[in-house]
């Protein structure tokens, strides 16, 4: 009998994972109301704690990953994110709808908008709150003016980097970067003696690390995506004074999402400035059994605006009673799967 030869034992391996991923990807898509974020992460812990001879413990979020995203709707879809390439919404992005995706990059959350409401995307992500910075006002005022759904929500774990092709840090005399991206930094800054180079502005951190790439004795701070698509290299990690810094993003679309076991609704109150008129508003909450998420007031036009968010679907009765009884006050940015409780 003729000896199997390597590629025809590889054959057989990767015949039976081909069979096992086919197994998974049914399961995961016979159950539309599955959370995606939970389910890859618990996923994740649980493997982690196996055995394995061969394989890094740090390649099987990748693995699990590329295999779950494949499982997604929205596979070869246009996806429009705030730029430039490398930046935390791109980042964001990938880590939401995986990579088999067509990536364009804006510049702004303005143009994202109108990209998405032109029908030049199927899907847009933008940022609505950071843990540090509060929320996103130029998302507001977009979703006063674009009448586009949510369709999902993602998180972001903000971690800086340090880069440079610099190989000591002394010989760093400039940093580029966001003003936020310093304002987040200024522990790391001080205890390095950073604090004493020169400081450059920039729009974005992604632009920062191009700069830096080119510049002699220059740094920049900025998302390891970022170092990975200017190919410089990181000098630290995790440089961030608040290592809880997060971001939470939104999905929007022209689409609407079915209704699943666990949906959070969010939308625009634009009340008028009469006494007592937020609490008579909130109190209405209260009677139909509705839970509040989030109430953030936000000024658009001179005139104050509150986005809030709650358990449950607008198809909900007690839901439908709010929207119904507030329709002049009230503007449904959409229901969604919620992935998050709050950052």
């Amino acid at each position: 009998m003729k000896k199997k030869s390597t590629i025809d034992k590889l054959y057989l391996i990767n015949k039976k994972i081909l069979k096992l991923l086919d197994e998974e990807i049914a399961l995961i898509k016979s159950e539309p109301s599955l959370d995606f974020s939970a389910l890859s992460k618990n996923l994740t812990k649980k493997l982690k704690k196996e055995k394995s001879e061969n394989i890094d413990p740090s390649l099987i979020k990748s693995i699990l990953f590329e295999t779950l995203t494949s499982t997604l709707e929205y596979n070869n879809e246009k996806i429009v994110y705030l730029g430039p390439k490398g930046s935390y919404t791109q980042e964001a992005a990938i880590n939401k709808f995986g990579t088999q995706n067509l990536y364009y990059s804006v510049n702004s959350i303005k143009n994202i908008f109108f990209e998405v409401n032109e029908g030049r995307a199927m899907y847009g992500i933008v940022p609505i709150e950071n843990s540090s910075n509060g929320i996103v006002g130029d998302t507001i005022n977009c979703f006063n003016t674009y009448n586009l759904n949510i369709v999902g929500e993602t998180v972001l774990d903000i971690h800086h980097t340090l880069v440079s092709n610099c190989k000591n840090v002394e010989d760093i005399k400039t940093i580029y970067s966001k003003d936020i991206a310093f304002d987040q930094c200024s522990i790391f800054l001080e205890n390095y003696h950073l604090n004493e180079v020169k400081y450059e502005y920039v729009e974005s951190t992604t632009k920062a690390a191009k700069l830096a790439a080119q510049n002699k004795n220059s740094a920049a701070i900025c998302s390891k995506l970022a170092s990975i698509t200017n190919n410089i290299p990181v000098l630290f990690n995790n440089i961030e004074d608040n290592k809880n810094n997060r971001t939470r993003f939104l999905i929007i679309s022209k689409k609407q999402t079915q209704k699943t076991k666990k949906d959070k609704t969010s939308i625009i109150a634009r009340l008028s400035n009469s006494y007592g008129s937020l609490i008579n508003f909130l109190e209405d909450f209260k009677k139909e059994k509705i839970s509040l998420n989030k109430i953030k007031s936000h000024i658009v036009n001179g005139r104050s605006t509150f986005f809030i968010e709650f358990e449950g679907h607008k198809e909900d009765k007690n839901i439908e009673n709010l929207l119904s009884k507030h329709d002049k006050e009230i503007k449904c940015l959409g229901s969604y799967p919620k992935e998050v409780e709050d950052i």
